[in-house]
């Protein structure tokens, strides 16, 4: 690949899935690169229109680009998402709890770029700030289809507990992901928030990465009464999304 386009890319996806403007220095951090060359790049994205600068120095798309799930500009995150929501849309009627769908960012952080929510009164709704990839479901089915040196970096960063259910031993945490990849799909119960629980499943592309993480997320103790049914339901339709992106369904790695 060209290097210099690659980061262009790279960047303009970066822009395209977040919520607000980005600091230069969040960019650079983003990117892993100098902030000289993040400089150097959004000059040229901003004076071809692809960019905009605030009068805080902080970075956009420039409309009409990334307003909408499945704009053209944004990459596989973009692309994901559009290929996945009316799945979701199915799965939320289905089963009447919050799905989600997310990626693996910088800093083995987990984005979420599609959340629908129950349509029940009382319901469970993660924040939608990216978190760390070790104690959600998300987080934890990509992490159990990536490379063994990955999976060290991550796990050789500090780890808080959220609640007093969070998993933080390095080992413990290698044995959920083993277990999550010989199953196709990760649970939590408590871990992010107290009274929240839900399972996940990975989408892959046609060439068996994986791309994204479906999730279902509610309460503790429905999740509990309908634990079956939930997880074939979110496995079922990640499938669904893996095909339509050319991929494999019920792809397991060991």
């Amino acid at each position: 690949m060209v290097k210099s386009a690659d980061r262009v890319l790279d960047m303009l996806e970066a822009l395209g899935c977040v919520t607000r403007p980005l600091a230069l220095f969040e960019i650079a951090q983003e990117l892993s690169i100098p902030k000289s060359s993040a400089l150097a790049l959004l000059r040229t994205l901003v004076a071809r229109g692809y960019v905009l600068r605030d009068e805080h120095d902080r970075y956009a798309l420039a409309q009409p680009f990334g307003r909408e799930e499945g704009d053209w500009l944004g990459g596989m995150p973009r692309q994901v998402a559009a290929v996945a929501r009316p799945v979701i849309d199915l799965l939320v009627e289905r089963t009447r709890e919050t799905v989600n769908l997310g990626a693996m960012v910088g800093g083995f952080m987990i984005r979420r770029l599609v959340q629908v929510p129950s349509p029940q009164e009382i319901r469970y709704e993660p924040a939608g700030e990216d978190c760390p990839a070790y104690y959600t479901a998300m987080g934890r089915v990509l992490l159990a289809h990536a490379a063994p040196e990955t999976l060290d970096l991550c796990l050789a960063l500090p780890r808080a507990r959220l609640t007093p259910r969070t998993e933080t031993d390095p080992q413990r945490i290698r044995a959920l992901l083993a277990r999550a990849r010989a199953e196709g799909f990760a649970e939590i119960e408590g871990e992010f928030a107290e009274e929240g629980s839900g399972v996940a499943a990975a989408v892959f592309d046609r060439t068996e990465r994986a791309v994204a993480a479906l999730n279902l997320a509610t309460l503790t103790a429905r999740y509990e009464r309908h634990r079956a049914d939930f997880i074939a339901a979110v496995t079922e339709a990640a499938d669904t999304i893996t095909t339509r992106l050319g991929g494999k369904p019920g792809l397991r790695r060991s």
